[in-house]
């Protein structure tokens, strides 16, 4: 171009902008245009240690050495297996979790150092300077149930380094979770779990938090991962009480294989019985303000051990019902 002299170049395969970091490009369609000073525009794959960046709209600025990474549409990393191989070493295997919309900078060396002869191993750097997200509507994570319009996790900006050689443990994504009204909007620290997916493991408050708009209270363990949003902990819902090691929280139910299932009898204008079940199916539909309790291959206790029902209770806030 003789008006700005911007020089499109075609047929680039690949780009080696720097061995000793191992940072290299793929220029979509094989195409870049050079500015002045060697800097460069771009779209396509950037490939910086275990980071891998997908976009458009890059500059490579040659002075700072450095790549503006202004709408990254995913950007995938590889971690450290946790066992070793035959060879006694962790081979590098992809994070299971995605991060979406990424925008910030790349410093790939030292702006003195672009040859790489002297090894500064805190480099590459990866600077997140906006808000970025991490979703879970994957069709293998509880059948896609997450949608993300309402359920995903907001990261905070971020600065990572040693791209070519970080920590599992370094990986820690400081954000905000919308659950899609499962629980309120809460910080949280996204990190490497054992399935190679990012999320967390927290408790809650001690008075437990809301849940599905104050339909119940939820107390103890929450997590998440590729296996959804789940739950080791305590699930008070009118007058009962469901203990399991393993609720499995959807944004419009809830079901666990639960441990224990207390219902409190209460007299006056509504009663309800005293009901007791050491092993029972627990769903939950808050949204159509009932749950339902199954004994699982046993019976529940009623009435203080004065009978028993084999089958299903109902319970909502007007009374309770059940078949059996």
């Amino acid at each position: 171009n003789l008006l700005n002299f911007d020089l499109r170049i075609d047929g680039v395969e690949k780009i080696f902008l720097s061995d000793s970091q191992n940072v290299n490009i793929f220029p979509k369609g094989q195409t870049v245009l050079v500015r002045k000073n060697r800097d460069f525009d771009f779209a396509g794959v950037v490939n910086a240690g275990r980071f891998q960046f997908f976009g458009k709209e890059f500059d490579f600025d040659y002075t700072l050495f450095k790549i503006n990474l202004k709408n990254v549409d995913s950007l995938r990393i590889k971690v450290l297996a946790f066992t070793v191989d035959e060879y006694n070493e962790r081979k590098l295997v992809n994070c299971k979790t995605v991060i979406e919309s990424v925008n910030g900078d790349l410093l790939i060396d030292r702006p003195t150092n672009k040859s790489g002869t002297v090894n500064y191993p805190d480099y590459p750097i990866f600077n997140s300077k906006k808000e970025s997200f991490a979703y879970y509507e994957r069709k293998g994570i509880q059948n896609g149930v997450y949608k993300r319009g309402s359920f995903y996790f907001k990261l905070n900006p971020y600065i990572i380094d040693s791209l070519d050689n970080f920590t599992n443990e370094a990986l820690a994504f400081k954000g905000t979770l919308a659950s899609a009204g499962i629980f309120p909007d809460f910080d949280e620290t996204l990190r490497l779990q054992e399935d190679y997916s990012l999320g967390f493991k927290r408790e809650t408050p001690p008075a437990g938090f809301p849940m599905y708009g104050n339909k119940g209270t939820y107390t103890a363990m929450i997590k998440l991962s590729n296996k959804g949003l789940r739950g080791d902990g305590s699930l008070d819902y009118v007058t009962s009480t469901t203990k399991s090691k393993d609720f499995i929280f959807y944004p419009d139910s809830m079901n666990a294989i639960a441990q224990s299932f207390v219902n409190k009898e209460q007299d006056g204008k509504i009663e309800f019985p005293p009901v007791k079940g050491d092993s029972v199916y627990a769903h939950w539909m808050p949204y159509k303000d009932y749950m339902e309790d199954n004994g699982i291959r046993k019976s529940m206790d009623f009435y203080n051990g004065q009978s028993e029902l084999f089958g299903k209770s109902t319970l909502t806030p007007t009374g309770m019902t059940g078949r059996g």
